[in-house]
């Protein structure tokens, strides 16, 4: 009997906790749809851009969460102040941020050199502005090979794809890619990995809020990529680091392109602050305990505003994506004439499953784990037996 007790009072207290705030790092793999039931995580490629803080307050206003996959040096260099600032501001929001690559070329014709060095720039401009080591990469166009996985792998990093595609980038109109998200909802999906662009102002100003509204008012949670697959969005956690001169984009591959010639192929490991020795995510087991990163240094950490990680609430390669005609943009930066960005892809459904507003939030492939609330309370429980 008291065996049973003490297995009613975990199971009791893990049910009241529902969604783990604590999960694992994943081996890495190609993820092209999330996992979990309910979830639908809304994704941006090709940013930093200047409609970044924009859609980072909306999804917060929600209470909700959104992932951002970017480029250092795309439509604006990652390094330019006010995509630093940008960058720091959604992190700290508790956005996951995920690597678009360097410079948005396409990896499927890159060497294994070039590959490396696309992945590299992108870790060490994160571990400088960020302190962190992304666990997600999303290769531009979709495209991946057998070769881009193995060399992804080696760096820790899974790929991340879509099932639903907006075609935001790709000339499709408003009401074009509002449709996507009404067959969502119609097909009464279960779940939903969506690709979006940062760099579209219509997307930013149309778009998010009615896909916000639209999938909330159906009952479904806006979690970010890691969180719909129950795992963590970084490698490590560290500190960011002071600005140098060396955060330039000058001298590193132009959109579109990879290393070659003078600009030297970069194959090596991004370091972390010095000063402060980096959290690791457990590997091991789900669910890992994440330590806290030690302090240190004279640069300040840049705290995401989660429990954990979260707080609950394609054109062909050769196609340059720019912004509407006649639309009016914030003041920033005009983008490069070659700046791309993703479409396309093939796009498969999800599952279909009744509607969460009917169906309530089910179950899905989450790490179990033991809230401390739980573990004191068994404690209790087994002394006062």
């Amino acid at each position: 009997m008291s065996m049973l007790l003490i297995v009613a009072s975990f199971l009791a207290a893990s049910a009241v906790h529902g969604r783990s705030a604590l999960k694992y790092r994943a081996t890495p793999q190609l993820y092209k749809s999330c996992i979990n039931s309910n979830d639908i995580a809304l994704t941006f490629d090709d940013g930093p851009y200047i409609y970044l803080r924009n859609i980072s307050d909306q999804f917060t206003a929600a209470g909700a969460k959104a992932t951002f996959f970017m480029n250092g040096n795309n439509w604006d260099c990652i390094y330019n102040a006010d995509r630093i600032s940008d960058v720091k501001y959604a992190y700290a929001a508790g956005h996951m941020i995920g690597s678009h690559t360097w410079a948005h070329g396409d990896l499927a014709t890159f060497s294994t050199a070039q590959i490396d060095d696309a992945m590299y720039r992108m870790e060490e401009a994160f571990s400088r502005i960020l302190g962190i080591m992304p666990a997600f990469m999303r290769p531009p166009y979709g495209n991946d090979n057998s070769n881009i996985q193995s060399i992804a792998a080696q760096r820790g990093q899974s790929l991340a794809l879509w099932d639903q595609d907006t075609r935001d980038a790709d000339g499709n109109t408003v009401a074009q890619s509002e449709a996507v998200y009404d067959s969502v909802a119609q097909a009464k999906l279960k779940n939903a990995l969506i690709l979006e662009h940062e760099v579209k102002e219509t997307t930013a100003t149309t778009l998010v809020p009615y896909a916000i509204k639209l999938f909330q008012g159906l009952g479904y949670n806006l979690v970010t990529m890691a969180d719909c697959l129950g795992v963590d969005p970084y490698q490590t956690i560290g500190v960011a680091q002071e600005q140098t001169s060396a955060w330039t984009c000058d001298g590193t591959p132009a959109p579109g392109e990879g290393c070659s010639g003078s600009i030297t192929c970069e194959t090596g490991t991004a370091l972390f602050n010095p000063a402060t020795a980096p959290a690791s995510i457990d590997t091991t087991s789900p669910p890992g305990t994440q330590p806290s990163a030690t302090s240190g240094g004279s640069a300040p950490a840049v705290s995401p505003n989660v429990s954990g990680f979260r707080k609950p609430p394609s054109a062909a390669p050769s196609g340059v994506a720019e912004p509407e005609t006649g639309s009016a943009k914030p003041t920033g930066s005009a983008p490069p004439s070659n700046a791309n960005s993703d479409s396309g892809g093939s796009q498969t459904s999800g599952s279909s499953s009744p509607s969460p507003a009917q169906s309530g939030k089910t179950g899905g492939a989450r790490g179990v784990t033991v809230p401390i609330g739980a573990l004191v309370g068994t404690v209790g429980l087994i002394m006062l037996l």
